[in-house]
């Protein structure tokens, strides 16, 4: 711990000696100004890095070396012409207002920093308060309902009610754990810590494991797949981006109409490889096409949920890019991007 805390200090001294070093090798070409910017550089440099303490010293050390490798008669403190020591004064001033200077507008850019990560953090909060008010009470009120019912007339409902009462309260519970899970996924993503692993993988199998979902749900044919030959592997998290075509398929099949298909597709792109996912119902209006991204957006197509929120979180963390562009003939087309990086060869061996 100790050593821990000297290290900001040790690092002034080494940048302080390495300048000195440098000024006294090019002592014949330079000039008291030259030098003297280069130690206030010094110690701009050690205030921003390592904070008010360590700028000091360097301020000090600088003026010491200046004063005995740099200012004549060298190597001695004395100073012969008192200008020179007026000099010397006035950098030893300049130099320790310019550590303070730089260490305060350090320590304020922080202080911004982190009140944009409170003030970020209040809003999700809020965000998620509006959730557990809200969209998660109605599940949990339809769940308690069917209980409830089931506990009072079950030996007078026939069994088809009860069947039904009992795939009524699945499924709300299956919706209550996705949202459960949604909520976790979201602050995992604001808080930084998503945890990827990587490799090479095709979009157009990942596309084709969300077909075959949409198939299990819905029994029916919504999700047509259209990717060309040329779409190489890309580097990305699996599970991640399955997560996030899943979303997209998910929010635009709840407008495609029943006698239409959802369109998945690929592209290359000027270095990047885009997904699009094209539904031909609605067009979102202009000024929501950012907003819809945020989480429990709620315009004009009802709430959003976190759905996209979280897709637009993971594709940002992949280096890519998620937007809405209009499909032709009408409709919204969700399209996102991901980095086009070359594959390492495999060496024989």
């Amino acid at each position: 711990m100790y050593l821990i805390r000297l290290r900001p200090y040790v690092l002034a001294l080494l940048l302080t000696a390495g300048a000195t070093l440098l000024l006294w090798l090019l002592r014949a070409e330079l000039t008291p100004a030259n030098n003297s910017l280069l130690y206030l550089l010094v110690v701009l440099i050690v205030a921003i890095s390592q904070g008010t303490g360590p700028s000091l010293l360097a301020a000090l050390v600088s003026f010491l070396g200046f004063n005995f490798f740099l200012v004549e008669p060298y190597y001695t403190f004395h100073v012969a012409d008192p200008r020179d020591l007026l000099d010397l004064l006035v950098f030893f001033a300049s130099a320790t207002l310019t550590g303070q200077l730089a260490s305060y507008a350090h320590r304020q850019a922080e202080r911004a920093q982190r009140s944009r990560a409170f003030e970020e953090a209040d809003r999700l909060k809020t965000a998620l308060l509006h959730a557990v008010s809200h969209d998660l009470r109605t599940p949990i009120t339809i769940i308690k309902t069917s209980v409830s019912n089931l506990l009072t007339f079950y030996a007078t409902l026939p069994e088809n009610e009860r069947e039904d009462m009992l795939r009524v309260i699945e499924n709300e519970a299956d919706h209550l754990n996705k949202m459960v899970g949604n909520l976790l996924d979201i602050s995992r993503l604001k808080a930084g810590a998503l945890q990827m692993n990587q490799g090479w993988n095709s979009l157009e199998e990942v596309a084709g494991d969300v077909a075959a979902r949409v198939w299990q749900i819905t029994h029916q044919e919504r999700v047509h797949i259209c990717f060309p030959d040329s779409i190489p592997l890309v580097c990305f998290d699996y599970g991640l981006i399955l997560q996030v075509l899943s979303n997209l398929v998910e929010n635009s099949l709840r407008y495609e109409p029943p006698d239409r298909q959802i369109e998945i597709c690929g592209e290359l792109v000027k270095g990047e490889t885009r997904v699009l996912v094209r539904n031909h119902g609605p067009n979102i209006p202009a000024e929501e096409r950012d907003l819809i991204f945020e989480p429990f957006f709620h315009g004009a197509r009802g709430n959003i949920g976190l759905g996209l929120a979280i897709a637009k979180g993971i594709v940002e963390a992949h280096e890519g890019r998620l937007w809405i562009e209009d499909t032709p003939g009408g409709g919204a087309t969700f399209v996102f991007s991901l980095p086009l990086t070359v594959m390492p060869e495999v060496q024989p061996k």
